[in-house]
């Protein structure tokens, strides 16, 4: 028989044992913390993960329209008788990219000069990791850089790339596609570069121009006649010439096509990222003022375009030193 002692010492005890319903309340009251607890790290991340993707949207956006700028600055500068289409922007983590079509005119008729791609990005690592593919469909090989300098070239699409020969410089030989087109059949059109004999004004490189014949862009002067040394005899090619685009993106003959060469110049030289590529080029044409003027722009050749006939207008006239073809494409 238990003690008095006994039994007051099991009650006791049985009273600080937990009961079975109180040990569920204490699992189901885990169970709920744990749940709560990975329902808000969701949403924290949900909403982190938001943010992240809104500011990265927010900041591609900006720059995506300051390369678009640039672009279009730099095609009404350089990049002869080449013109923009329309834009295709692809915004990822931390990167873009931008897709376009470049277009030329034959005569009235534009024609399709490749697709290009530019990317863009807020991380300077980043931006540019795919690289270039250059401006060529394939490398060249010669026997020397004279011969290297005299071959003719083909861009991304196949389309021959037009050269430029400098009134300043005396070179041994003077490529002259002139004399092909006889042998070119009728109902093709075609973009040619002229290059002229000396320096001319806006006005007198028009008037060179035989009537009929397509007036695509002006070869503007911006050699630094210090530096002329520096150039020697090169034959310069399509990417390293600027001058004045004659046609809007419609193909239609603009009246004072000059300034929007000049304001491109301004505009890319004030800018803090391209200063370094339009600095050279404000010196030159400004002679050291603080604005360029019409009256600076000295024109040393064009490029135009048409059919095989009327081209053959150009034909013999004694201020053409140098013509090269570049793109052809059929009439109809």
């Amino acid at each position: 028989m238990k003690s008095d002692e006994e039994r007051l010492r099991e009650l006791f005890e049985m009273k600080d044992k937990p009961t079975p319903s109180f040990n569920n309340t204490i699992k189901r009251a885990k169970t709920f913390s744990i749940i709560r607890n990975i329902i808000i790290s969701l949403m924290i991340f949900i909403t982190l993960s938001a943010a992240l993707l809104i500011a990265n949207s927010f900041i591609l956006n900006h720059v995506r329209n300051k390369k678009l700028n640039e672009l279009h600055t730099w095609f009404q500068v350089a990049m002869p008788n080449a013109y923009m289409g329309n834009t295709q922007e692809d915004d990822r983590i931390m990167i873009g990219e931008i897709e376009y079509p470049r277009y030329r005119f034959l005569g009235e008729k534009p024609i399709v000069d490749g697709i290009f791609k530019e990317d863009y990005s807020y991380m300077p690592l980043i931006d540019g990791i795919y690289g270039d593919m250059g401006h060529y469909l394939f490398s060249s090989s010669g026997e020397g850089f004279k011969d290297l300098e005299e071959m003719r070239k083909y861009n991304k699409v196949g389309k021959l790339v037009m050269k430029f020969y400098h009134p300043l410089i005396s070179y041994d030989k003077y490529i002259n596609d002139l004399e092909e087109l006889n042998n070119i059949e009728k109902d093709k059109l075609m973009e040619i570069s002229l290059s002229f004999d000396k320096s001319y004004s806006l006005e007198e490189a028009k008037a060179l121009i035989p009537e009929g014949i397509t007036l695509n862009w002006y070869w503007v002067d911006t050699l630094d006649k210090n530096n002329k040394d520096k150039l020697s005899k090169s034959i310069l090619e399509e990417d390293e010439v600027y001058g004045i685009k004659a046609l809007d993106k419609q193909g239609r003959v603009m009246k004072n096509p000059e300034e929007s060469f000049i304001d491109s110049i301004i505009c890319g030289n004030s800018n803090k990222d391209t200063h370094y590529r339009y600095k050279s080029l404000f010196n030159v044409l400004s002679g050291g003022k603080t604005e360029i003027n019409k009256e600076d722009l000295r024109i040393i050749g064009v490029v135009v375009s048409g059919d095989v006939e009327t081209l053959k207008a150009l034909k013999n006239l004694n201020y053409i030193k140098a013509a090269t073809i570049g793109a052809v494409a059929d009439k109809y």
